[in-house]
């Protein structure tokens, strides 16, 4: 996972300009969207779908469905993205942000699983 980000981040810094989006995420909400995405690619690949074409198709939809949430569209999120790759620091402060966020999320997850499982000591009435 983190060979494909870095892999990424160095194809898209590669072509990338210097100059600041108009309409530019800002940084803390770019972050949530990120930890957004992560999440519904998470969930795509649980799905276990047989076909990679079904399941960009799910995961089209789940990024629809954040980026009208957040009200904004794909060309904005795209050029921000951009943007922020072409600041390595940056981005990497970010990023180790949304991965402090996710990990957080899933402990959180986690331990309400762990809370939720009924006692199996005790007797039905």
């Amino acid at each position: 996972m983190r060979a494909r980000i870095l892999l990424l981040i160095g194809l898209l810094s590669a072509c990338s300009t210097s100059d600041k989006p108009e309409n530019l995420i800002p940084e803390d909400k770019m972050i949530t969207l990120l930890e957004e995405v992560h999440i519904a690619e998470n969930q795509v690949n649980n799905l276990h779908m047989g076909s990679a074409d079904s399941a960009l198709v799910v995961y089209k939809g789940l990024e629809k469905e954040i980026f009208k949430k957040y009200s904004i569209d794909t060309a904005i999120y795209h050029a921000s993205f951009k943007y922020y790759v072409a600041r390595p620091e940056q981005f990497k402060a970010m990023y180790e942000k949304v991965v402090k966020d996710l990990e957080a999320k899933n402990e959180r997850y986690l331990k309400k699983q762990r809370t939720s499982k009924p006692d199996s000591t005790k007797k039905p009435i």
